[in-house]
């Protein structure tokens, strides 16, 4: 990613309030913004809101007593920190934000053995540790203050989390406080309904106290007997990066009791999960809330906003957002208090309406969004003008081609990536035979050039296809289920123009959808780096002979043998000249042909890390064959080896094969752990070697 660049990195894949702010804040950045975390509720609240989400493994919230769970928490901590390490590798971001306890603990605690170093590992930029709750006890308290002591800032939500995390100022300037931002935008007021209704909203875990509520409820009845209280929430397993006690279905089975004896009989609605807050709030005469250790209470400053007053605990964060003008405060825990502030609310209508209107001026004035997103910008260190339009507003004078074969939603993520991050850069679409709507989409998109091939001419012919519709003086093929995350290919169009970039194909970094690496580039068959592969695995190979073998964990610009097709680019004169792909493979095999040939007419293959594509992979092949195509895949590699350098290399090359994944199936069996995935890439590598040994007799003949 190019130097505006934004991770934002959590270990919870749930969506409550601090993740609500997360993607606020993510949302409204431009371009380059990438979110890592476990699938789940975050996860698509993010995807929706247009935020790239890299998959991390879902790991377990809770945080129990025991040694064996300690063992598991350290353990989870430890791969979220692997994990945390290889994307920031990958993607190098300017800004990297950890959100929440954990992310900053896997992420910024010094390395065993090593308590001097400030950092496990060096960052590739800015870090930011977003910090969004209390410290469960001192010995985390201590660690997790060590870790923020490694970030260039930390953003709390309240002054009562700064005190909690930082009672001595250890922190001094580097700690900020930055209240969460909500919608302030105007509304008119409105009368308070009757019979009067109170509503809470939060997730159906402990320390929020919702059963609190019920019992504030039945005391106020006492005095006010229409009252009625709406439970907004639902149980989840734990409460992110607090003491996650994990009794969400525990609290809701017994609020459903309570709610049936008789003095709450008929009066408690239980709406579960709804992603209408603000419209239940407005429908409501005041929010009540009872956690009496909240971080913030990001529902507190929305229910100001909404125009309704509120009665809280006066403690923790709460306590900062409401004031005596807009809402009633009550010694936390003290039922009695709380129904007494209820009743003056929900009985005096005009009263409830004057607070509601004093709480939409507060929120407008103290925790208005647009503040909130500006502030945090100056402290995590993101330009300002990157939080505007949503684009990078970078051109570049290259083309894309792509080849659609029933691609129409690949093709539509494409396209959009390239709108968003190359905005203005033409896309030229050879459709090849489709029977979905891939031509329709990309005649619908303004910077796409739609090329109807009239039947399936395979990638190869596709792409050639294409390139002759090229005007520009860079091309980059890309499959259809690549999309861009940034506008590193801009970068890689300049390195084309370089004074030696005619003698060179270029190709990207290329990332699956949880941020790892493709292995997309490789040695020349035949070399010893490629026959060495056979005895060394190389993702474990650690050092220069690891990235030798293993060429696409290279950090730095390289040649190498060849490059998958899925992207990769070079001067359109140049990629004229080679051909580029050869009109004699339909499938699979193109690009390795294209390497090998390449070399032979003195055009070497480079990877180029510092451009970057996502891919999602074998988007229709998959469905084609159903699985893996082995045997397709193993006939093609000797087609196109035997093309490329002769047929006695690809038979050398299929008994390299062979023999590699005999290797595998060896190391497999010993670990006890299956291995029909490489007996089936056997079997292909060993027919492929049969059928051209009978091609071989035939042509004899």
């Amino acid at each position: 990613m190019n130097g505006s660049s934004h991770l934002f990195v959590t270990y919870s894949g749930v969506y409550g309030g601090a993740e609500r702010i997360l993607v606020d804040v993510a949302s409204a950045a431009s371009g380059d913004v990438v979110l890592a975390c476990p699938p789940g509720p975050l996860a698509a609240a993010a995807t929706a809101a247009g935020i790239r989400v890299f998959t991390l493994r879902l790991r377990r919230l809770e945080l129990r007593a025991g040694a064996s769970a300690r063992v598991r928490a350290v353990a989870d901590l430890v791969g979220h920190r692997r994990e945390l390490r290889r994307v920031t590798a990958d993607l190098r971001p300017a800004v990297t934000v950890l959100w929440g306890m954990r992310s900053a603990l896997a992420g910024l605690s010094a390395a065993p053995g090593r308590p001097g170093r400030p950092r496990p590992w060096p960052w590739p930029g800015r870090v930011v540790v977003a910090h969004n709750d209390f410290v469960p006890g001192p010995a985390i308290g201590r660690l997790l203050l060590r870790a923020c002591a490694a970030a260039d800032a930390t953003v709390v939500l309240s002054r009562a989390c700064a005190r909690d995390l930082d009672p001595d100022g250890v922190l001094e300037d580097r700690l900020s406080v930055i209240h969460p931002g909500v919608d302030v935008s105007e509304r008119p007021a409105t009368t308070p309904p009757q019979p009067p209704v109170a509503v809470i909203v939060g997730a159906l875990v402990g320390w929020k106290r919702p059963e609190l509520a019920l019992e504030i409820c039945a005391a106020a009845r006492r005095t006010l007997p229409e009252l009625r209280l709406r439970v907004l929430g639902g149980p989840i397993g734990g409460d992110g990066d607090g003491d996650g006690d994990g009794d969400g279905d525990g609290t809701l089975a017994r609020l459903r009791s309570r709610a049936t004896q008789p003095d709450l009989a008929g009066a408690v609605d239980l709406v579960g999960s709804s992603a209408a807050v603000a419209a239940e709030l407005e429908r409501a005469t005041c929010l009540l809330h009872c956690a009496d250790r909240e971080p913030f209470g990001l529902v507190v400053a929305e229910a100001l906003a909404a125009g309704r007053p509120v009665v809280v605990p006066d403690a923790a964060g709460p306590a900062e957002i409401v004031d005596r003008t807009c809402g009633l405060t009550y010694p936390p825990g003290d039922v009695e208090a709380a129904a007494a502030a209820l009743v003056a609310l929900c009985s005096d209508p005009e009263r409830a309406r004057r607070m509601g209107e004093a709480g939409r001026r507060r929120a407008a004035s103290s925790f208005g969004r647009e503040r909130a997103r500006a502030r945090f910008a100056a402290v995590a260190g993101i330009e300002r003008e990157g939080w505007t339009d949503g684009r990078s507003g970078s051109s570049a004078p290259l083309a894309l081609v792509t080849v659609t074969h029933d691609s129409a939603a690949a093709l539509a993520t494409l396209l959009r990536s390239a709108q968003r991050h190359l905005p203005g850069v033409r896309v030229i679409v050879v459709d090849c035979g489709s029977r979905d709507d891939s031509l329709a989409v990309a005649r619908s998109h303004p910077d796409a050039l739609a090329v109807d091939a009239g039947a399936n001419l395979g990638f190869g012919r596709g792409s050639n296809l294409g390139l002759a519709r090229v005007t520009e003086p860079v091309t980059v093929f890309v499959n259809p289920d690549v999309e861009l995350i940034d506008d590193s290919l801009a970068r890689l169009a300049e390195a084309s123009l370089a004074p030696d970039g005619g003698s060179r194909l270029l190709a990207p970094r290329v990332l699956y959808p949880d941020g790892a690496r493709q292995d997309s580039v490789h040695p020349a068959p035949g070399t010893p780096a490629e026959l060495a592969r056979v005895l060394l695995a190389p993702d474990a190979t650690p050092g220069r002979l690891g990235v030798a073998l293993a060429p696409w964990r290279s950090q730095r610009p390289r040649p190498v043998g060849w490059a998958v097709g899925c992207a990769v680019g070079g001067r359109t004169e140049t990629l004229r000249r080679l051909g580029p792909f050869s009109d004699q493979i339909f499938l699979y095999g193109e690009d390795l042909e294209l390497g090998l040939r390449a070399a032979r007419e003195g055009v070497q293959t480079w990877f180029w890390p510092a451009a970057r594509v996502l891919h999602a992979r074998a988007h229709t092949t998959a469905r084609v064959y159903r699985g893996e195509p082995f045997e397709q895949l193993a006939q093609a590699r000797h087609r196109a080896i035997a093309l490329g350098a002769g047929e006695r290399m690809a038979r050398r090359d299929d008994l390299a094969q062979a023999t590699l994944f005999v290797g595998r199936i060896a190391v497999k069996r010993a670990l006890r752990r299956n291995a029909d995935r490489e007996r089936s890439q056997l079997r292909a590598a060993l027919g492929a070697r049969a059928t051209s040994s009978v091609r071989s007799a035939v042509a004899a003949r």
